[in-house]
């Protein structure tokens, strides 16, 4: 569903012989159904993805939808492009990652192919066993955005305490994680002074974004429509077997004596 990967903190013990390889493509991320958001990206994700908020085992998130089903991301075409113009912050940082467990601490995912042992690759260390310049950027850069979901999944607990979200069910939807959208007539029913207390949390801009995303599922579906190859034509044989489908319908239709309306 989200982002799956083999989060190990890294150790210079552990992982000094290896390095890594900057992605070009977005193989790793095809079976990515959702990816959780932080505050400081709503706004370019709300163009590209319809936004649906989840409550899991880390509490509340509000996520970008990047599929119709728990299999196929379909943002990411076959040979591994990138088809929206906003790229989620969570895929940008791959292969590294914080861990719950393991907070201000930089992650790796050791099963992405970004992981290597060739020399012709980028250290994760300086010799004298810190990290190197690029993952210190990138620790900050994640532990920023860290922060920035916290922010969210705050303000969606006080949505949720103020009964302001409600199960949303896309009807192209088939995932197996329960998505949740604003109830907005609860929401335009509250007082001006309720909405200053929603301001103050950052809630609002978080509560118009996932509105306005929700017509963004035009895009999947049209993104699932290129995918589907075209039906192939009926065989002779086909067509003579649908055309006995319809007779026996209608000769089954006989037995059943339908009222006359005009009596």
């Amino acid at each position: 569903m989200t982002l799956a990967a083999h989060w190990e903190p890294l150790d210079p013990k552990r992982h000094g012989a290896l390095m890594w390889r900057r992605f070009t493509r977005y193989h790793f991320a095809r079976h990515t159904l959702m990816t959780p958001l932080a505050d400081a990206e709503l706004r370019h994700a709300a163009a590209c993805f319809p936004m649906a908020f989840v409550n899991g085992d880390e509490g509340w998130q509000a996520v970008a939808l990047l599929g119709l089903d728990d299999t196929h991301n379909l943002l990411v075409d076959a040979d591994g492009r990138w088809q929206a113009a906003y790229v989620p912050s969570a895929l940008r940082s791959h292969p590294f990652g914080l861990h719950p467990d393991a907070p201000g601490q930089l992650c790796i995912d050791t099963h992405s192919p970004c992981v290597v042992e060739a020399l012709d690759g980028e250290p994760l260390f300086q010799q004298q066993g810190g990290l190197a310049h690029f993952p210190q950027q990138v620790l900050r850069f994640l532990t920023q955005r860290a922060q920035g979901c916290q922010r969210v999944a705050k303000a969606l607990s006080a949505l949720d305490q103020a009964r302001l979200l409600t199960p949303w069910a896309p009807k192209a939807y088939q995932g197996s994680v329960t998505l949740h959208q604003v109830n907005e007539s609860a929401w335009q029913s509250l007082t001006d002074t309720q909405l200053g207390l929603f301001w103050q949390l950052g809630a609002v801009p978080l509560v118009y974004a996932q509105l306005q995303s929700q017509h963004q599922m035009g895009r999947l579906l049209a993104y699932r429509q290129r995918r589907t190859p075209p039906a192939p034509a009926a065989s002779p044989a086909d067509t003579s077997s649908t055309l006995a489908q319809w007779q026996e319908a209608l000769n089954d239709e006989e037995q059943y004596h339908w009222q006359d309306p005009r009596k």
